[in-house]
C-alpha cells in the first residue's frame, strides 16, 4: 500500500531528504546517502505539486546543514552577533537552494510519460545544468556538489575521464535508475535500470588504481603548518614573532627539497618584509632548497594589492644555482578567484560601507590573472590555488601544461574553527588530485594540511590547530587525464541530449502518463 502524503508533508520530507545529504561528504563519508538522498527528492517530485517549493526545501535542508560553518568566521571572527551571522548564513543557504529548486521546476516541465527518458536523461540534464550555474553565477559557490560526496566510492574513479560534473551525473543516474528499480512494472526495464544503476560502479572498481599520468622521481616535500591565532596574525607587533616562527620551523627542515608556508602566512605587504625575504632566499639557496610562500602582494604602480604566493630559493633543477627571486618577481602566482565580502567587495558601492563590520584586514584585492604560469621550483612546474580556488576545476584546467607536475594549494581555515568546513575543503582537493591524476600537497595554517597522491588519497594529514612541519616524499606526474583534454564537452552534451529528449517529448503525439 503506497504511503499518501499531503503537500506539506513532501515539503517537510524534501527538507529531511536534504539534510541526510551532507552526511555523504567529509567529515562523515557516507557516500551511499547520496544517490538515496536524490532518490528520496525523486520519488516525492509530482506534476501536479510545485516542483520548484520542493527543491527549495530539499535545498535548504543540503546547505543549511552542510554550509553552517559560514557562520563561524562572522560570529567568531569577524564580530557579528550570533543572530546576524546565523541570519546571513540562512541567507546564503536560501539563495544556494534556489539551484535544486530551479533543476526540480525545470524537472516538472516535462509534458511526457515518466519513465527511462525521463528519470536517465531529462532529470539528470536538468540537475546539471544548474549545478553548473552555480558555479559561475554570482562568482560561483560549486561547494557540496554530489560528485564530491563519493571520493571514496567507486565512482570516483570515473572522475578522470568526465571531472567532478561527471561523478555527479553518476549519481544522479543512480538515483533515477534506483527509482525504476522500484517503481517499474515491466522485468526487462528492471533489469535494464538495475544493470544502469551497479555499472557505473563496477566500471569505477575497474578503473582503481589505474593510472592516466606517468610518475617522476620522488621529490621530499614538508609543509608548515604554523597554527598563529587569527585574533593576533595581522597585528603589526606579533609580525616579528610569527616570521621568526615560520623562519625556524623552515630552517630545521634540512631534507626538504621543496617547503610550502600557508596562505598570507606573511601577514604583510611584501615590501614590508623584502629584508626578510632576501635573507630567507640567500639562506634557501645555501641549501638547496625552494619555498612557497603566502603574503601580500602591492604593485606600486598600479596601487593594487593580490593574494599571492611567492617562490624563493632554487628555480631550476641545477646544483648552486641563483634565485629568481626581486620585488614582483615573475616566479609568484596571484589568486584570481576572489572570495565575495572576504577579498573583494560585490556592488561596491552600495556594500562597502558594510565591510568594517565583519573586521577583515583585506577587502580590496585585485584579481590575477586567469592564465598564470606555474611555480618553478628546483625545476619542478607546481601549479597554485589558494584558498577556495581548488574548488573550481575549470579555472585550474587551462594551467596545467605538459610540464605541471604538482598542484599545490594553500588556504587559512582558521577563519572556520573546528565545523565541518576544512573538512569538506580538503575533500575538494582529493577531487582535484584525481582529476588531474597530480600529486596536491595543501598547507594550512591550522589545518588540514595534507599530502594527496595522484589518486585522490590522502597519504599524510597533520593534526588540526597544532604548530608542526609534515613531511612526505611526493611522487610528481606529468601527462593528461581526458578530463583534461575535453573539459565540461561530455557534460554539455548529456545535457543537450537531455534537453532534446524533452523537446521530442513535447512535439511529439504521446499519452502522458503520470505516476
Amino acid at each position: 500500500m503506497a504511503l499518501i502524503l499531503t503537500p506539506r508533508l513532501r515539503l517537510l520530507a524534501a527538507f529531511i531528504g536534504g539534510l541526510s545529504a551532507p552526511l555523504a561528504f567529509a567529515p562523515y563519508g557516507i557516500w551511499p546517502l547520496m544517490p538515496l538522498s536524490i532518490l528520496t527528492l525523486l520519488l516525492l517530485l509530482k506534476p501536479q505539486q510545485s516542483g520548484f517549493k520542493l527543491g527549495f526545501c530539499y535545498g535548504l535542508g543540503w546547505f543549511g546543514y552542510g554550509i553552517h560553518w559560514v557562520h563561524v568566521s562572522m560570529a567568531e571572527f569577524g564580530g557579528l552577533p550570533l543572530w546576524a551571522s546565523i541570519s546571513l548564513m540562512a541567507l546564503l543557504s536560501g539563495y544556494l537552494a534556489l539551484y535544486p529548486a530551479l533543476a526540480c521546476w525545470l524537472t516538472n516541465k516535462w509534458q511526457a510519460q515518466r519513465g527511462f527518458r525521463f528519470y536517465l536523461l531529462w532529470f539528470p540534464a536538468c540537475w546539471l545544468f544548474t549545478e553548473w550555474l552555480r558555479s559561475w553565477v554570482l562568482t560561483g559557490f560549486p561547494w557540496l556538489q554530489p560528485g564530491y560526496s563519493q571520493i571514496n566510492s567507486p565512482l570516483a574513479n570515473i572522475a578522470p575521464l568526465f571531472g567532478v560534473y561527471g561523478v555527479t551525473w553518476l549519481v544522479l543516474l543512480a538515483a533515477g535508475a534506483g527509482l525504476l528499480v522500484l517503481r517499474s512494472q515491466a522485468p526487462k526495464m528492471r533489469g535494464l535500470a538495475g544493470l544502469l544503476l551497479l555499472g557505473p560502479f563496477i566500471l569505477g572498481s575497474l578503473f582503481s588504481q589505474h593510472s592516466w599520468t606517468t610518475t617522476q622521481a620522488p621529490v621530499n616535500v614538508a609543509l608548515v603548518q604554523g597554527n598563529v591565532p587569527l585574533d593576533i596574525k595581522w597585528l603589526p607587533q606579533n609580525r616579528s614573532a610569527s616570521l621568526s616562527q615560520y623562519q625556524q620551523q623552515t630552517l630545521a627542515l634540512n631534507e626538504a627539497d621543496i617547503i610550502v608556508w600557508p596562505e598570507s602566512a606573511i601577514a604583510a605587504l611584501e615590501y614590508e618584509v623584502i629584508d626578510f625575504l632576501h635573507h630567507m632566499d640567500s639562506q634557501l639557496l645555501s641549501k638547496q632548497q625552494a619555498l612557497v610562500a603566502g603574503v601580500i602582494a602591492h604593485n606600486l604602480q598600479t596601487n593594487q594589492y593580490y593574494n599571492a604566493l611567492v617562490a624563493l630559493g632554487q628555480q631550476s633543477s641545477e646544483s648552486g644555482a641563483a634565485s629568481a627571486y626581486y620585488y614582483e618577481s615573475p616566479n609568484r602566482y596571484y589568486k584570481n578567484h576572489l572570495l565575495p565580502i572576504g577579498e573583494f567587495v560585490p556592488f561596491e558601492d552600495l556594500l562597502r560601507p558594510l565591510a568594517p563590520y565583519f573586521n577583515l584586514p583585506m577587502s580590496s584585492f585585485a584579481r590575477g590573472s586567469a592564465q598564470q604560469n606555474n611555480l618553478q621550483l628546483k625545476g619542478h612546474h607546481w601549479l597554485a590555488a589558494i584558498c577556495y580556488e581548488i574548488a573550481f576545476g575549470e579555472l585550474l584546467r587551462p594551467q596545467l601544461t605538459e610540464d605541471t607536475d604538482t598542484i599545490v594549494t594553500v588556504s587559512n581555515d582558521a577563519w572556520f574553527g573546528t565545523s565541518i568546513g576544512p573538512q569538506q575543503h580538503l575533500e575538494i582537493a582529493q577531487m582535484r588530485a584525481l582529476e588531474f591524476g597530480r600529486p596536491v600537497v595543501r598547507a594550512t595554517n591550522t589545518g588540514v594540511t595534507a599530502f594527496i597522491d595522484r589518486f585522490g588519497q590522502i597519504e599524510q594529514r597533520a593534526p588540526e590547530y597544532q604548530k608542526l612541519t609534515l613531511s612526505a616524499a611526493v611522487t610528481p606526474a606529468t601527462g593528461f587525464t581526458p578530463y583534461q583534454r575535453l573539459g565540461l564537452w561530455p557534460i554539455s552534451l548529456i545535457i543537450v541530449i537531455g534537453f532534446g529528449c524533452a523537446l521530442w517529448a513535447r512535439v511529439r503525439p504521446s499519452t502522458r502518463n503520470y505516476r
